[in-house]
């Protein structure tokens, strides 16, 4: 069976691969050397075409530039157009002089035309079917930027059917004004041809270079490759059982990794041989031992069974006394919760008390509070029937004032009874002295009337003081039975303070008591806890016990089959490491 699997391992190692690792070594070297040519060339054409674009335009500049200055200085004046149509320069006519465009059209060989307005007046272009093309005009957005007075640049302006860069010169009269241009321009065929055969070099030099990097990644792909297969084939060698096969000192002594490779393959095949020497060598030490723990275990397997009859009966005893000890812990608790219940019942009796005390001090404070209120009353009673006596007085002295003005009233009507009569003895003579005394007559009159109303208000106030006083002798005398209550008040209520204060004693007592009896309940609860889950345990333990006694039991026949399969196991690997040769 071995040897069939070898055979099928050759063949499939002989079966050589399309792409094979020098192929796709040459392929990652290759791939970016490629992709970075292309990106040089294609920049490189672009770059190369910004810069050769930029140069004509400069070209071009020099050349408008210079026939405007040439114009300039030839002639003197602004371009004029006469009434026959031709233009001047001041006083020279340049229309149809074509003898300095020709020229400069020979030595740089730019196109040059000389525009009027938008017209070209005179120009080195011509028609495809010959003749120049003098009056052609200019498109109306470019001749719109050539009236701003700046210069101008076009690429890829096609004039009579063929594309130019143009260049685009203003002219301009001493008043600022653009009259025209000087239009230079060059076919950009001849540049497209240029910029084609210098990105055609680029091209052929970047393939140089590709060609040559293959060549070289071929020639190390080619004895890496070589190195990798003698590897390969050592270690083919060594899958078929050939420990002993010498190593090629060639491929050990190389510095680079395939060589760390190969030394590698090498230290694997020492290593190899001493495992499967030293597998050897077990095997047969495995056989005497598998030997001996076959009648280990079937000594150890009599042992459990007596183990296992005699723990039995330890689980049920402490089974027993597990369920024994649960009641107990039960009726523990049981009086723990009773406990608990008086406990949470004399909290509840002493927050009742201490609220009292707390009602008793502030009847307390109230009472304090009261008997001042009850005597500052009394002040005030006593103030006020001081008061009401001294109005009294004053009542009386007012009395007295208002029988003086009766009695002065009485007097004045007199008198001016006696004036009116002497008035009438007086006749005419007397008339104003009647109207006098008829006069305090009546004041005399409203006198009395107001002493007698004043007497009777008076009299009113007497009869209300009276009352007053006779109320603050009774409010006195209440005042003074309130305040002998309360001191009887007081007396009781310190009577309730002293009870209060000997309950909370009697209930703190209690309390402390409660505590102790809790304490000494939760003492017992855990003793009885900490014995029910001993007895637990033992329980517990005693029944791991008998499983494990059991498992045991198991273990020691499973160990006996084991042993029967180790044993034959040896055999067999005795078998299968005939097939090294060490």
């Amino acid at each position: 069976m071995k040897k069939t699997e070898n055979k099928k391992t050759k063949v499939k190692g002989n079966k050589k691969p399309f792409f094979t690792i020098s192929k796709k070594i040459l392929a990652l070297s290759l791939l970016p050397m490629i992709i970075v040519c292309a990106l040089v060339a294609t920049v490189g054409a672009k770059a190369l075409e910004t810069g050769i674009e930029k140069q004509i335009e400069q070209s071009l500049q020099i050349v408008g530039v210079s026939v405007d200055e040439t114009y300039t200085n030839l002639y003197e004046g602004d371009y004029t157009r006469d009434k026959g149509g031709k233009v001047r320069k001041g006083g020279t006519s340049i229309s149809g002089e074509t003898q300095l465009i020709d020229g400069l059209q020979e030595k740089t060989g730019f196109q040059v035309s000389f525009l009027y307005g938008n017209m070209r007046l005179i120009t080195t272009l011509t028609k495809p079917e010959g003749g120049r093309i003098n009056g052609t005009a200019l498109e109306d957005d470019v001749y719109a930027q050539i009236q701003t007075g700046e210069a101008l640049f076009l690429t890829d302006c096609n004039i009579s059917e063929v594309d130019y860069y143009v260049y685009y010169q203003p002219l301009i009269n001493s008043d600022g004004s653009v009259i025209g241009a000087i239009e230079v321009a060059t076919p950009m065929q001849n540049v497209k041809d240029t910029i084609s055969m210098q990105v055609k070099d680029i091209i052929l030099i970047a393939v140089a270079c590709v060609l040559v990097a293959a060549t070289l990644v071929s020639v190390l792909s080619r004895s890496m490759v070589k190195t990798m297969k003698k590897t390969k084939h050592f270690l083919g060698r060594i899958v078929n059982g050939e420990l002993d096969a010498e190593p090629d000192e060639k491929q050990c002594r190389k510095k680079d990794e395939l060589g760390d490779v190969y030394r590698i393959s090498v230290k694997l095949q020492k290593t190899l041989r001493s495992i499967v020497t030293e597998i050897k060598d077990s095997a047969d030490d495995l056989t005497a031992s598998s030997n001996k723990l076959i009648k280990m275990a079937q000594d150890t397997q009599e042992s459990v069974n007596d183990v296992y009859h005699a723990v039995g009966e330890i689980s049920d005893g402490a089974r027993n006394q597990a369920n024994e000890t649960t009641d107990a812990n039960e009726n523990v608790v049981r009086i723990g919760e009773q406990i608990e219940y008086i406990s949470e019942e004399v909290k509840s009796l002493t927050d009742y008390a201490g609220r009292m005390a707390e009602a008793e001090k502030a009847s307390e404070e109230i009472m304090k509070e009261l008997n001042g209120s009850n005597e500052s009353t009394k002040e005030s009673v006593l103030r006020v029937a001081e008061q009401i006596t001294d109005m009294n007085g004053a009542i009386q002295n007012i009395t007295k004032a208002v029988s003086m003005i009766q009695d002065i009233a009485d007097e004045t009507d007199l008198l001016s009874l006696n004036a009116s009569i002497e008035a009438a003895r007086a006749g005419e003579a007397g008339r104003g002295f009647a109207v006098v005394a008829e006069q305090i007559s009546k004041l005399a009159d409203q006198s009395k009337r107001s002493a007698t109303e004043i007497q009777q208000i008076i009299q009113n106030i007497m009869e209300s003081s009276g009352r007053m006083v006779e109320i603050m002798g009774e409010v006195e005398a209440n005042m003074n039975h309130q305040q002998s209550k309360l001191e009887e008040t007081g007396v009781k209520t310190a009577a309730v303070a002293d009870g209060v204060e000997n309950s909370l004693q009697h209930i703190d007592g209690i309390r402390e008591k409660m505590d102790v009896l809790g304490q000494s309940g939760s003492a017992i609860r855990d003793v009885v806890e900490g014995l029910s889950a001993i007895s637990e345990q033992n329980a517990a333990s005693a029944d791991s016990t008998m499983q494990a006694a059991h498992g045991m039991s198991d273990t020691m026949t499973e160990l006996m089959n084991s042993s029967e399969n180790l044993l034959a196991l040896a055999d067999k690997l005795e078998k299968v490491l005939d097939v090294f040769k060490v």
